[in-house]
C-alpha cells in the first residue's frame, strides 16, 4: 500500500483522473450491490465503517465527513448506483442526493477501486480497495498530502486505516456487542432471515438470552454478525429453544458456519449433514470443536435444511462460552431410572444438566422388583434408552441407487478402532415416528432420511461367562437389523418391529435369544448394523442376561465347588435360603440324597 501511495503523489490530479478514465472498463468484484433505483431499494443500503468512524454526510449536504457517533443514522447509510463502463455513484439516504458527479472509476491494470469527490476547499478524498481484499480510507489535499486531521490513531501515519462495507436493509443503531467469547472478543447481529413473528426473530439468535428463540421457516434460518476484532474459531455453540423437548421435530437438520472479512466473499468453517447431535432438550448449548485457524470479522450461520419445514433455535455461539452456572435442583434415583443434576446460567438461561445412574437397589417381591419391574435373576448387561439414556458409536451412510454401502472392515470386532465414530445419544428416531407405532417411545437424537444405514457399536464388560444363562437381546427396530457379538453374526432381522400404537417398552420390544457361546470373559462387543428403507426410523436395544441354574451350583456363583457342599448342608440345616439348585439329584426335594449327588459331581 505505501508503494502505491507514493505511486500516486507524484502524479498531478488531473493525471490521476485521466487514469482513471482510461481504466474504466476493468472487471472488478464489488464489495457492493448496485442498484439502478436507490428511491425504491430496500436492500441495497450499505454504511462504510472504519474503526469506529462512520463514512458520513457532512450537515452542508455537499461533502462527506467521518461521523464518530455511536449511533448509525440514514446519515451513515449509502447506495451504490451504475454500472462498470460508466463508473458508481454513491447516494446518501437521509437527504437523498448523491454525494458527487465522478463517483467510481475502475483501473485496468490498478488492483484499486477509487471513489473521489471534490469538496468545498477543492480538496478530495480516495478511498482505495487493494488486491486482498483490504479496504483503505485515504484523504488528500490537492497536492496529495493526507489530511491528519482524518487520522484516526497515532499508528495510522500514513492516514490509511482499515475500512469495510457493512450491508443494512434500514437504518438504524448499529448494535453493541450482546455476546462475549471467553477471549473477550463481542459479537453483534447484523441481519437474519425472516421469522413467523415479530416476537421470534433472528435477532433472539445472539441476544443472550436462551429463553428467547427464532422459529420460522427452515430456509430463513440465517443470521450473519459482526465480530469486534477479527478472531478465529475453536468451537461453536447452538443452544436449543424453549420447549424442544416437546417440539422436537423444529431442530435443524443440516447447516453451514462461514467467515469472511469483507461480507463479499464467504468461507466454509463448518458444514454438517443430517446432523443427529442436536439433543432434544430445551435451553442446552450444544458444541461443535473446529480449530479453524484463520480470522474473520464476519460470521454466517445457514440452516440448510430442518427436520420439518419450521425451524427453532435460540442462540448460535461462536468460541467456548463464560457461564454462570446456579444449580436450580435435582431429580433423584430409582433403582432403575437415572438421576438428574439441573443448573441454569444466571446470565443467558442456557441449561446444563448431569446425569447420576439408578441406584441398583431393588424391591424384589417374589422375584419381582415392585419398583420396575425386574426379574430378580436377570442382569442387564447393556440397558434401553426409555430409562436410561445411554450413547453409542456410530457411522453413517446412504444408499447409492439400488447399492447399500460396503461397511468398514473389521467393524465387528472387539479391537476395531472406532474413535473416529460419531457418539449418538440413544435412542434415535425420525422425526415423524411420534406419527407412527412407536408414538410412546422415548428418542434422543433424530435419524434422518429414507434408504440410508447405520453401523452402531457398544461394549460392556463380563467378569465371567454362564453357560447355563439365557442372554435376550430385546428391542425395537425399524428397518432391518444384523446383530453381531464378538465377531460373530447372532441376529438377522428383516423388516421393522410390529408394535400396536401408544406403545410403551414393555409391550413394544422383540425378543432374540443369543448362545452363551457368543460371550467371553472380559470386554465384549455388540455391533448392530441398521438399514433404513422409507418411513419412518426407530432403534433402541437392551441386552439381558437370565441367571440359568447349573446341577451342584447351590450357591449360585456360576461353578460347582467344595464350597457348594457347605452352602448345602446349611440348607439342610435351615441356616440359609437356596441361592443356587439345591436339589442336585432333581427328584424334587432336598435331602442327603442330593449330598451324595454333589460328591458325584466334584468327583467326575
Amino acid at each position: 500500500m505505501q508503494t502505491s501511495h507514493l505511486r500516486l503523489a507524484h502524479f498531478g490530479r488531473a493525471l490521476f483522473i485521466v487514469m482513471a478514465m482510461l481504466y474504466a472498463s476493468m472487471a472488478y468484484a464489488l464489495p457492493f450491490e448496485p442498484t439502478t433505483d436507490p428511491s425504491l431499494s430496500t436492500t441495497c443500503w450499505y454504511n462504510i465503517q472504519t474503526e469506529g468512524y462512520f463514512l458520513s454526510v457532512a450537515a452542508d449536504e455537499r461533502r462527506a465527513t467521518v461521523s464518530t457517533s455511536s449511533e448509525m443514522t440514514d446519515a451513515d447509510l449509502w447506495c451504490f448506483v451504475g454500472d462498470n463502463d460508466s463508473g458508481y455513484k454513491i447516494y446518501n439516504k437521509q437527504t437523498k442526493t448523491y454525494l458527487g458527479d465522478q463517483g467510481v472509476l475502475f483501473g485496468a491494470d490498478s488492483p484499486y477501486l477509487v471513489f473521489y469527490k471534490y469538496r468545498t476547499d477543492n480538496t478530495f478524498y480516495l478511498f482505495h480497495i487493494d488486491e486482498d481484499g483490504m479496504k483503505v480510507y485515504l484523504y488528500y489535499d490537492t497536492e496529495f498530502n493526507v489530511l491528519s486531521s482524518y487520522a484516526t490513531s497515532g499508528n495510522d501515519t500514513d492516514g490509511c486505516f482499515e475500512a469495510i462495507f457493512v450491508k443494512r436493509e434500514s437504518g438504524g443503531t448499529t448494535s453493541s456487542p450482546t455476546r462475549y467469547d471467553i477471549y473477550g472478543v463481542g459479537y453483534s447481529f447484523i441481519e437474519g432471515g425472516t421469522s413467523y413473528n415479530s416476537n421470534e426473530t433472528a435477532k433472539n439468535l445472539i441476544d443472550n438470552n436462551a429463553e428467547t428463540k427464532f422459529f420460522g421457516n427452515a430456509s430463513e434460518l440465517w443470521i450473519v454478525m459482526e465480530a469486534s476484532s477479527k478472531t478465529f474459531v475453536t468451537q461453536y455453540s447452538l443452544v436449543t429453544a424453549n420447549d424442544s423437548h416437546d417440539q422436537s421435530g423444529r431442530t435443524p437438520r443440516s447447516w453451514k458456519l462461514q467467515g469472511s472479512n469483507d461480507r463479499n466473499t464467504w468461507s466454509d468453517i463448518d458444514v454438517r449433514t443430517d446432523c443427529p447431535l442436536v439433543p432434544l432438550t430445551n435451553q442446552q448449548e450444544v458444541t461443535f470443536t473446529i480449530n479453524d485457524y484463520r480470522f474473520f470479522r464476519y460470521f454466517k450461520f445457514i440452516c440448510t435444511a430442518g427436520a420439518s419445514s419450521s425451524v427453532q433455535l435460540s442462540e448460535i455461539w461462536i468460541n467456548p462460552q463464560q457461564h454462570s452456572w446456579q444449580y436450580e435442583g435435582i431429580t433423584s434415583p430409582t433403582c432403575a431410572v437415572q438421576g438428574e443434576w439441573r443448573y441454569v446460567c444466571s446470565d443467558c438461561k442456557a441449561i446444563r444438566t448431569e446425569a447420576f445412574g439408578p441406584t441398583g437397589y431393588h424391591n424384589y417381591v417374589d422375584g419381582i422388583c415392585s419398583v420396575c419391574g425386574k426379574n430378580e435373576n436377570e442382569t442387564v448387561l447393556l440397558d434401553h434408552g426409555q430409562l436410561n439414556a445411554y450413547t453409542i458409536k456410530a457411522l453413517h451412510n446412504y444408499r447409492n441407487g439400488s447399492v447399500w454401502p460396503n461397511p468398514p472392515t473389521g467393524w465387528t470386532s472387539v479391537d476395531f478402532d472406532d474413535s473416529l465414530w460419531e457418539e449418538i445419544p440413544m435412542p434415535t428416531a425420525s422425526p415423524n415416528h411420534s406419527d407412527g407405532p412407536y408414538n410412546g417411545l422415548k428418542y434422543n437424537s433424530h435419524w434422518y432420511g429414507e434408504y440410508n444405514c447405520y453401523w452402531f457399536r457398544r461394549s460392556f464388560e463380563l467378569p465371567s461367562v454362564n453357560p447355563n444363562a439365557t442372554y435376550i437381546f430385546r428391542c425395537v427396530h425399524d428397518d432391518n437389523m444384523v446383530v453381531y457379538v464378538n465377531d460373530v453374526e447372532v441376529i438377522n432381522a428383516l423388516g421393522w418391529t410390529d408394535t400396536p400404537n401408544n406403545c410403551n417398552w414393555d409391550n413394544s420390544y422383540q425378543s432374540y435369544d443369543i448362545p452363551a457361546s457368543a460371550f467371553c470373559e472380559g470386554t465384549n462387543e455388540v455391533a448392530v448394523y441398521m438399514e433404513q428403507n422409507f418411513g419412518g426410523a426407530y432403534f433402541d436395544y437392551q441386552l439381558v442376561a437370565i441367571n440359568g441354574q447349573i446341577a451342584g451350583d447351590v450357591n449360585g456363583d456360576g461353578v460347582v465347588s467344595g464350597a457348594d457342599v457347605t452352602a448345602l448342608y446349611n440348607v439342610l440345616l435351615d441356616n440359609a435360603t437356596v441361592a443356587g439348585d439345591a436339589d442336585v439329584n432333581g427328584d424334587g426335594v432336598v435331602s442327603g440324597a442330593d449330598v451324595t449327588a454333589l460328591y458325584n459331581l466334584l468327583l467326575q
